[in-house]
């Protein structure tokens, strides 16, 4: 089993490549928005808001355990699927990889993850099943 770290970074600054439209920059280190992970990984990741607003984190198809606050390790971790992350807070949550396919992590802030806010959590081994383009029916919003 591999330990992976993803940390997120949510900043008000336009220089952010991934700017959304309210002005908020969404940067994630060490990946290009596909983060791909083997089934049975361990998985870090760090949600940083460097942001005037809040974000509430929700990853699709796990649960994640809270480790830290800002920083400080805390007194009784729990499960979670989404976080808000208020202004100035930092949080640091892991996951078992143990739940194959193609999976969203995103700010439920649903206006923040269509301009952006998102990453894709992929496994290694996974193909997706759909077809892009309006041929196949699949017609998203």
């Amino acid at each position: 089993m591999t330990v992976n770290n993803i940390r997120y970074e949510i900043v008000r600054d336009s220089s952010i490549s991934k700017l959304t439209g309210n002005g908020f920059g969404f940067s994630v280190e060490n990946t290009e928005y596909t983060f791909v992970v083997q089934e049975g990984d361990r998985v870090k990741t760090t949600f940083v808001n460097k942001s005037l607003g809040e974000h509430p984190m929700h990853l699709h198809g796990h649960h994640m355990t809270v480790l830290k606050k800002n920083g400080e390790t805390v007194k009784t971790p729990w499960l979670t699927d989404t976080l808000n992350v208020m202004p100035g807070e930092s949080y640091e949550v892991a996951f078992l990889a143990d739940n194959p396919g193609m999976w969203m992590d995103h700010c439920h802030n649903l206006d923040h993850a269509a301009t952006g806010m998102i990453l894709h959590l992929m496994y290694d081994n996974v193909l997706p099943s759909y077809e892009v383009g309006t041929r196949s029916g699949n017609l998203p919003d």
